[in-house]
This record gives structure tokens, C-alpha cells and sequence, in this order.
């Protein structure tokens, strides 16, 4: 059979913006109980009133923002009453930026550049909310990014307490957090935790069936039939359950059509994916890197170095390492460790020495130079400035070792 190369100009997309990771779907399936429960606690704002706070929880790519950005609009459309503001916290990470955020949004132009304080910012938001009477909620996607230096606790303090300061002003957060042991009680004081009084919601990785309805919408509609046969959806889906992150098998099949269109072919062979998983791959390990909390960037950081080094990393010699720039106990140090496996992160594995077995640490290839040395100045005294609890003490309580 004769093969013919695509031409210059063809294209096996119908619409490749589908396979983008923020595209907002025109349905969003099975979130239904999730977004119920967001529903429920933006329904006071539709009548006027304050919003309930809340919080969506769940390991990356389980659609938390997407869940937020599409009750945000649901919301925009029916009412002027309520104001959603999303804001990225990975982007947006002092309070000062936060502000002239939701100042640029709800005033409807920025702040001047210089010269402008957050006091002064929020007092014009306080003052429109108060005018207008409108209701503001402010999103707040991985606000764990928020988390270091207290950051979120003056944030959600400031916003929630504006009706004190503006009669009238009524707001409310939704905060997504990737980050799944954050402990809100801990990281705000107990002032701020008060009034914040969140409701959870729990977003659970999608099942092999969910992540094949997924990618297979998306494929219905953004590329030609035929292009990407059962047999490779297959494999997408095998790769992405594996991973946890839906947008790995977004990012798996936009790069296997590419690779196939490079190559002049007209459908997509497995052989296209597995070239498009190692770059997928590093970009969930990086997403991955990004979502963590300083104390669990600074195990990774003691075990990468150690790896460099060619140190025994068994769990003892490793705690023992991490501790000594990082004084914390050894509960705290294997909760920080499961995170990082969770994130595919590290790996722990036997190994035997002499008579016996011993338990390794393995860091995945390529996460070794996406962390540094952990950073000057970090100690346990800056890190119960973040959580508000000493560790020693809070071990001590739990009856952890340390």
C-alpha cells in the first residue's frame, strides 16, 4: 500500500484547544455529588446573603478548578447579584497581589502601579460591595500556594472580615487545594479558622471508566475520526489511571496526534504515545513538585541530595539527614514521605543487605533537577510560624517518635 504523507496544511485536530487542560468543558461529568455540594453552599449568595465557605480537596487533576470555574460562570450567567473572582495562587502568591486582583475585577480597571496599599485596596473593594450590594466570592485555586508566612490566614481574615469595616459588604472564599493533608486548623489561627468554618468537599481521582468517557468526549469532538484507534485509547487510559491526573491523558493525546502528524500518518499508533508519555510525564512530575508545602519540598530537597551524593537513602538514613535541617519527628517525616510517593514522586522498595531486608527511597528520574538544596535560613522555629504548632510538641502528643 502506497503511504501518503499528510500535506503541509492538513491536520488531524478538529479542534485541538479541547485537548488544552484549562478548557472548561460544555458538560462536566461525573462531578455531579461535588458539584451539588458547591451549589448548595453559593445558593445563599443568589438570595443576597453570604456564601458558605468552601473547600475542595483532592490530589491534582481531579477537577477541583474545574468544578470552581464552572459554578463561577453557572453564576455569571444567572445573576449580578454575586461577583466570582477565581484567583491562581500559584500566580498570585503575596496578599497585595491577591487584592489588586479582586480590586482589577470588581472595580473594572487595575490600581495604580506604585503607591497603593492593600488597606487601600480592600476598602475600595469593601466600599463598591457595600454600594452595590452585591456579594463577592473570591476562588482561591492551590491556595496552599498561599499557605508560607501566613499568607492565607491574612488573606481569608481581611475578606472575610470586611463586613465589619464596610456594613453590607458580604463575601465568601471557595478554596481548591491539591494538596491533601494541609491542615487548615493548624495553618490559620484560631480567630481566622473561626470564621472561615469551611465545608469540604472531597475530590476523588477518576476510575478507568470515567477517564475513558473523558478522553473519549473530548476525541469525539476534537479530532477526525479513526485518528486515534480503540486499541491506543486503551493505553491512554492505562497510562493516565496510573497516574492519578486526568490531565496526563489530555496532554498524552494532543502530543500522540502531534507526533503523528509530524510523521505523516493519518492515526495514531502506540508507539506515539509512548514517545508522548515521557514528555507527559515530566509535566505531572513538575505539577507535582509545585504543589508542595515548603516542609515537604524540604524532604525531597535532603533525599535528592543524597542521591547526587550516592548516600544510602534506607527510611532511617534519610530522616536522620532531613532532620538535621529540618527538625521535625519521625511521624511528621513519614506523613511528608507518603505525600511524595502519592505524587509519584519517590518510591520506596526493598532491598536486601546481608541476612535481611531494608526498605530504600528511590527518587524518580527526573525530579532530581527540578529540586535545589533546601534553603538557607529553614528551621523548625519558621515552620511553626506556618502550621502554629511546634512539631516536637505535636508528636509528643500523637505519640509519634522523634
Amino acid at each position: 500500500m502506497t503511504h501518503h504523507p499528510l500535506m503541509a496544511d492538513q491536520t488531524l485536530f478538529r479542534d485541538p484547544d479541547l485537548f488544552d487542560a484549562d478548557h472548561l468543558p460544555e458538560t462536566f461529568h461525573y462531578r455531579d455529588t461535588q458539584m451539588e455540594a458547591l451549589a448548595l453552599s453559593l445558593r445563599p449568595a443568589l438570595r443576597g446573603g453570604s456564601p458558605l465557605n468552601t473547600v475542595l480537596r483532592g490530589p491534582p487533576g481531579t477537577g477541583k478548578t474545574t468544578a470552581a470555574r464552572y459554578i463561577f460562570a453557572q453564576v455569571e450567567e444567572t445573576t449580578c447579584r454575586v461577583v466570582p473572582i477565581l484567583v491562581s495562587c500559584q500566580a498570585e502568591r503575596t496578599a497585595h497581589t491577591v487584592y489588586t486582583k479582586l480590586f482589577t475585577a470588581l472595580i473594572g480597571h487595575p490600581p495604580p502601579s506604585h503607591g497603593t496599599s492593600g488597606t487601600s485596596l480592600l476598602a475600595a473593594v469593601g466600599r463598591t460591595l457595600a454600594e452595590r450590594g452585591t456579594v463577592l466570592v473570591v476562588g482561591l485555586d492551590d491556595a496552599n500556594y498561599l499557605a508560607p508566612k501566613g499568607v492565607l490566614n491574612e488573606v481569608l481574615a481581611r475578606i472575610l472580615r470586611l463586613h465589619e469595616s464596610y456594613p453590607g459588604a458580604r463575601t465568601g472564599v471557595v478554596m481548591t487545594d491539591s494538596s491533601t493533608d494541609t491542615d487548615l486548623s493548624r495553618v490559620l489561627d484560631r480567630a481566622t479558622y473561626s470564621v472561615l468554618c469551611p465545608n469540604e468537599v472531597a475530590f476523588h481521582p477518576y476510575t478507568a471508566e470515567e477517564v475513558r468517557g473523558i478522553l473519549g468526549d473530548r476525541l469525539q469532538v476534537g479530532v477526525y475520526p479513526g485518528v486515534v484507534p480503540p486499541a491506543v485509547l486503551d493505553l491512554v487510559v492505562e497510562r493516565t489511571v496510573a497516574c492519578g491526573d486526568v490531565r496526563v491523558g489530555l496532554h498524552l493525546l494532543n502530543e500522540a496526534v502531534l507526533h503523528a502528524e509530524r510523521a505523516g500518518r493519518t492515526a495514531v499508533e502506540v508507539g506515539d504515545v509512548e514517545a508522548a508519555f515521557a514528555v507527559a510525564r515530566h509535566t505531572r512530575l513538575t505539577a507535582g513538585v509545585q504543589t508542595l508545602a515548603p516542609q515537604e519540598r524540604a524532604v525531597l530537597s535532603v533525599l535528592a541530595g543524597m542521591v547526587r551524593r550516592g548516600e544510602e537513602t534506607t527510611s532511617g538514613r534519610v530522616y536522620e539527614a532531613v532532620a538535621a535541617v529540618e527538625p521535625m519527628c519521625y511521624t511528621r517525616f513519614y506523613e511528608r514521605l507518603k505525600r511524595l510517593e502519592a505524587l509519584d514522586l519517590v518510591t520506596r522498595r526493598q532491598r536486601k543487605i546481608g541476612q535481611g531486608w531494608t526498605r530504600e527511597i528511590v527518587v524518580r528520574e527526573g525530579v532530581e533537577e527540578m529540586v535545589g538544596p533546601v534553603p538557607a535560613g529553614s528551621s523548625g522555629a519558621s515552620l511553626q510560624s506556618v502550621t502554629g504548632v511546634a512539631e516536637d510538641e505535636k508528636c509528643r502528643y500523637e505519640g509519634g517518635r522523634g
